[in-house]
């Protein structure tokens, strides 16, 4: 490490998630500094690195893996590159946190992860949602048994009427369209919260004109632990409702405005021992996911969600891809 007790962070893809979460986070995690950042373009590397207070800019990522001040690199470049730049950090001793989605294929996926434990460093994935307020008071509650089993779940992730552009409209670049720029998010919080892996997956989607990627998709999953679950993540429709509610045998968690970063929303409980209100603001999940990867790579753990997390996702994006196109359930293995 660069220093005992914070980690020199590279970013790689310096676009809007790169300039608007991350670099902001890294500056505000306690953990973390940002020695290194790369483009293609070495102006626009060097006036990210001046307004965000890196070290250095590079115009070339082996450049950037080479720099002893770089302990970990964040990957935000198009979703199809992921998976050979995961490679090329861990074949350079980098750990890795590494925007959604892993890969756009589980072949890329599993590569991804064995090169990261080949290597002995660290893979993370960026599913912030976790690290949302509420969100692990309400995976404990259910642990508990505080509504009984939980039977079933509605979550809905939206970002209002905002269809995909530039390389999110190439099916060869992103993979799928909303599902992996929203839904994803929604899924591996539902593994999370649930502690439980999905074993059928069932999609529909809708694919607006002019577009070749989804633009919504309404997932039914069914979890090992039997609970059914229904989301619906869309770049489609105005005002969505950014709410989860969990369906127990014995009670109810209601959250309201909890879907999405940067909101106040409320979470209601109304379980075995009496009802329970939760105001919950969704704003610095990326500072905490920043700095809970920082702190897996200083403790020598895994990080919350790991490499594994990310390639189970994976793994359910294309078994609901499959089912559009078969229209059928698919089952997955756990």
């Amino acid at each position: 490490m660069s220093n005992g007790d914070r980690i020199g962070w590279g970013i790689v893809g310096l676009g809007r998630i790169a300039d608007g979460a991350i670099a902001p986070a890294v500056q505000a995690a306690p953990n973390s500094t940002l020695a290194g950042v790369v483009s293609r373009d070495l102006a626009k590397a060097k006036d990210f690195a001046d307004r965000h207070g890196a070290a250095s800019a590079y115009d070339d990522y082996l450049a950037l893996l080479e720099d002893p001040a770089v302990d970990a690199v964040y990957i935000a470049t198009p979703n199809a590159m992921h998976a050979d730049q995961v490679v090329e950090a861990a074949q350079a001793g980098k750990h890795v946190l590494c925007d959604k989605p892993l890969a756009t294929t589980v072949a890329d996926a599993e590569r991804a992860v064995d090169a990261c434990e080949a290597a002995g460093v660290r893979l993370g994935v960026t599913f912030q949602t976790r690290n949302q307020q509420g969100m692990s008071q309400i995976r404990q509650l259910l642990a508990d048994g505080e509504i009984g089993s939980v039977r079933l779940v509605q979550m809905e992730v939206g970002i209002g009427r905002m269809l995909p552009q530039g390389w999110r409209t190439d099916p060869s670049l992103a993979g799928v369209g909303v599902m992996n720029n929203l839904g994803v998010h929604a899924y591996d919080l539902l593994r999370y919260l649930l502690g439980a892996e999905v074993v059928e997956a069932t999609a529909v989607v809708d694919v607006e004109a002019g577009f070749d990627v989804d633009t919504m998709a309404l997932a039914l999953l069914r979890f090992d632990n039997g609970a059914l679950a229904y989301v619906n993540a869309n770049q489609s429709v105005p005002n969505p409702q950014q709410d989860l509610s969990v369906y127990g045998t014995e009670g109810t968690v209601l959250g309201r405005n909890v879907t999405r970063p940067n909101l106040e929303g409320r979470v209601s409980v109304i379980g075995r021992t009496g009802t329970t209100e939760l105001e919950v603001s969704t704003t610095g999940p990326f500072v905490a996911t920043v700095a809970n990867f920082a702190d897996a790579v200083l403790q020598g753990r895994d990080p919350s969600p790991s490499g594994r997390d990310g390639l189970r996702s994976v793994q359910l994006t294309e078994a609901l891809a499959r089912s559009v196109r078969e229209q059928r359930t698919v089952r997955l293995d756990t």
